[in-house]
């Protein structure tokens, strides 16, 4: 059996990072009259910039020539917050400046998943093997829904993915799959994603520090029930088959330091009812408290750190941003 190769493609959670709104809870990029931009929840032609509510007008103003890099200080020390894109383009490089001075100034990174650490590409397909493939002789088709199981095939072929690829994976594994994919046929690669860039910046010269394992994140995944699974895999396909401008519109967003942005596709990605509610506890509230946590234990030694870690992670009542406000930390955005 080939297992696709989806450690440093996907970890950490590349999927839930541009898991998209679906069409019922759409975020639209527009523009006003003095050509600048803003999101909204409504199609540009039904919204002035004028009548949108306060958050939202703002959205594009409020971040203008800033990093999506916020600095957090406070008598324990300092922390650089750097949201990454676990997937680039080569014209996001070289970072500028204000990001590679902070980096410098910084005596350690700390990213979410450092692949590295798992010794070679194959000890991760063995991981992702041991929990995201059916060994039990039953396929995909026989734990979805016919009409789940048919929308699946219809993007796969569009995307190029073949049969026998999906189907000995779980529903979780499946979607990585086809996000993968689309990001790969949108011109994105995982070669070229921030944190990638940062672990062979530090190289030798800076210590490398990780909140969770690649193995941790497989097991997250994996304790979903069934029913969850299927909805991670429908909302994929429902997200995957709007197409690639999204990918281009949420990398835009973080060019421009656009936090509020990503929260709200982030947020609305998961309106869509209790179980969609029970994976955003999961994958980004209980997360984001024990990032938090990590992060205030570290800097106990004084040192200065320099994290890099999904932008979905950063901002919204429930971000890193506002969870070490609350602890005292003084946030600023360079």
């Amino acid at each position: 059996m080939n297992t696709p190769r989806l450690s440093a493609l996907l970890f950490p959670f590349t999927l839930m990072l541009l898991a998209f709104p679906s069409a019922e809870a759409g975020v639209y990029k527009c523009t006003d009259a003095k050509n600048r931009v803003h999101y909204q929840d409504k199609p540009c032609q039904e919204l002035t910039a004028a009548k949108l509510s306060t958050h939202l007008s703002q959205l594009g103003e409020a971040s203008e020539n800033h990093y999506f890099l916020w600095k957090a200080a406070s008598e324990k020390g300092v922390v650089y917050l750097l949201g990454s894109l676990h997937f680039g383009t080569q014209d996001m490089y070289p970072l500028p400046e204000g990001i590679m001075d902070a980096f410098s100034a910084a005596d350690v990174l700390v990213v979410e998943a450092n692949v590295q650490n798992q010794g070679s590409s194959g000890e991760v397909a063995r991981q992702l093997a041991s929990k995201g493939v059916y060994v039990d002789g039953s396929s995909l088709e026989d734990h979805v829904k016919p009409a789940t199981w048919r929308k699946l095939n219809e993007l796969a072929k569009r995307l190029g993915v073949k049969d026998e690829v999906l189907r000995l994976q779980k529903p979780w594994l499946a979607a990585l799959t086809l996000t993968g994919q689309a990001l790969k046929q949108a011109g994105f690669r995982e070669e070229l994603g921030v944190e990638q860039a940062f672990i062979k910046e530090a190289g030798a010269k800076k210590p490398i520090l990780e909140m969770e394992s690649v193995e941790q994140q497989i097991k997250l995944f994996d304790e979903f029930s069934a029913q969850e699974q299927e909805q991670m895999l429908l909302q994929s396909i429902q997200d995957l088959a709007r197409g690639p401008e999204i990918f281009k519109n949420i990398a835009d967003a973080w060019r421009k330091g656009d936090a509020e942005a990503i929260d709200l596709i982030t947020r609305q990605s998961f309106d869509s009812g209790p179980v969609a509610a029970k994976l955003f506890k999961v994958l980004f509230a209980d997360r984001n408290i024990a990032m938090t946590n990590k992060i205030d234990e570290l800097l106990a030694d004084r040192r200065t750190y320099f994290v890099v870690i999904g932008a979905g992670h950063i901002a919204g009542e429930q971000g890193i941003l506002k969870l070490l406000e609350t602890r005292g930390y003084r946030i600023t955005q360079p």
